[in-house]
């Protein structure tokens, strides 16, 4: 059972690993503690081998349940990091027309249109 136990413990560590309330300034140490828990369970992932006990398919049960709840936490993350990247590019380019306001070409709207002459 020290294979199924250990994914089970390492899992337990990643779930409460993602879940817990992540602020910005904090967010890239928080990935890369995730990529690590990601890298050792997946050695462990590696070695585990059939037949399993009773007990050890309950714990199976439990990493599988909790995939579910860190696949989920982790889409967010990713839509959080998206956003703020979209918003960043945003800023960058409204900036850099409020620097350089003449650079942009002219746009028509609003403007009266003779096509008469």
């Amino acid at each position: 059972m020290g294979v199924v136990r250990d994914v089970w413990l390492v899992t337990k560590e990643l779930l409460e690993t993602v879940t817990a309330p992540w602020s910005p300034e904090e967010r890239e140490e928080r990935l890369k503690a995730v990529e690590e828990l990601l890298r050792r369970r997946e050695k462990l992932l590696g070695a585990l081998r059939p037949p399993y006990s009773e007990e050890e398919r309950a714990l199976g049960r439990d990493i599988v349940a909790w995939n579910r709840d860190i696949a989920e936490r982790l889409k967010a993350v990713q839509d959080e990091i998206r956003r703020d990247l979209r918003m960043a590019g945003a800023k960058r380019r409204a900036n850099a027309r409020y620097v350089h306001p003449y650079e942009q070409p002219l746009s028509l709207d609003g403007m009266f249109y003779d096509k008469r002459r």
